[in-house]
């Protein structure tokens, strides 16, 4: 209650700051305004005794009172404006906005807000065991901690994946590079870091990222997790036949329920026929969520279209793409994706007029720049 009642002074004292002013029946301007016309008043005074003396004629005397009066004409008009403008505002009025202003806030709060709701001070949720946190304050925490002692190596591997599914990709490649750092190289590290390079630069597999899934193998020579990166990487550089073994190997070492195992099998089946973009040939969100991509109606009618058919289906796609670019060219990763697709579809030439048209929209864009780079020579694309 007392909070109420506070809140209802301090909302009267801040209406009473605004309106006070507005009560006043004298302005500083119109004082200003009140001399002028005195004045004006003493020059005619003044241009009769200079008559009377003979200083002046009778002619001058005449024209000196016509230019003072014209001006005493107009001082005075602007002296009955600013009365009429600094008139003050009648107790009436301030005392209903005093009471109603308040009173309709408290009134809209009550059906609107959450009164009752008991207060949730951040010291007080901080304290909360951990299953009862939000992931936000959770994450905060993690990270006011590394603040303080940015080598504690754990912390950065705890909050790596946390970020990956905030989609926050390039904290976790930050994240995964100090862990790498303080705790050093093991398979899983490795794999983990090179999947976040991937995914922070739209599914392209970078050097960077190669050389993180090659330290893998080093580590681990089966893990499937790398060996699919590493063969991803084969099939970008437009090496089919590399590819196809590498998924060929995957496979036969990969146990029957292994959940990999059907995206292997259509990643096979798609240089195996009619080549489509992305990482399945009926993802619709290969081309990205702002291109147009099928339904689930269409991808599961798509799956008893002959090959043909699937791939006009994948290059109408890519066509919807590249005419969005074309009407807004600032989105690089509609760019790069789009190069990616033109080399599935086996038209190279397309991917490097694509890859041109997004340097031409990132002129100074030096981070751009290297991500385009990084594209042309995992693509096998001479640099446009």
């Amino acid at each position: 209650m007392v909070l109420w009642v506070v809140f209802a002074v301090m909302t009267g004292v801040a209406i009473l700051a605004v309106l006070a002013p507005l009560t006043r029946g004298r302005s500083p301007a119109r004082s200003g305004q009140d001399s002028d016309l005195a004045v004006y008043k003493d020059q005619l005074r003044e241009i009769d005794a200079d008559l009377a003396r003979g200083v002046i004629d009778a002619s001058e005397a005449g024209a000196a009172r016509a230019e003072v009066g014209r001006r005493l004409l107009a001082a005075d008009r602007a002296a009955q404006e600013a009365r009429v403008s600094a008139a003050p505002v009648s107790r009436a009025v301030v005392t209903a906005v005093i009471v109603l202003v308040p009173a309709i806030s408290l009134g809209t709060y009550l059906v609107l807000g959450s009164p009752n709701l008991p207060g949730q001070p951040l010291s007080a949720r901080m304290e909360r065991p951990p299953q009862e946190q939000d992931v936000e304050i959770l994450i905060a925490k993690v990270e006011d901690h590394l603040a303080d002692e940015p080598e504690d190596g754990r912390g950065w591997e705890v909050l790596a994946p946390v970020y990956m599914r905030l989609g926050r990709f390039d904290d976790s490649v930050n994240a995964y590079a100090n862990a790498l750092r303080l705790l050093g190289s093991t398979a899983e590290r490795e794999a983990d870091f090179g999947e976040a390079l991937v995914t922070a630069r739209d599914g392209v597999v970078s050097e960077e990222a190669r050389a993180a899934f090659a330290r893998a193998l080093a580590h681990d020579p089966k893990m499937p997790r790398a060996r699919y990166f590493v063969a991803i990487a084969a099939e970008q550089d437009g090496d089919t036949d590399m590819a196809k073994r590498l998924w060929r190997a995957l496979l036969l070492d990969s146990p029957s329920g292994a959940p990999w195992r059907a995206t292997v099998e259509q990643r096979l089946a798609a240089l195996d026929g009619p080549a489509m973009p992305g990482p399945s040939a009926l993802d619709p969100n290969a081309l990205g969520s702002n291109s147009p991509g099928p339904s689930s109606e269409d991808i599961a009618a798509a799956q008893d279209m002959s090959a043909e058919d699937r791939g006009q289906m994948i290059a109408g796609m890519v066509e919807r793409l590249a005419g969005r670019l074309a009407e807004d060219g600032k989105d690089l990763d509609g760019w790069l994706r789009l190069a990616r697709a033109y080399v599935v579809l086996g038209e190279p030439d397309k991917a490097r007029d694509a890859l041109t048209s997004a340097r031409d929209n990132f002129p100074d864009d030096a981070a751009a720049a290297g991500r385009i780079d990084d594209a042309a020579r995992s693509l096998g694309l001479e640099s446009s």
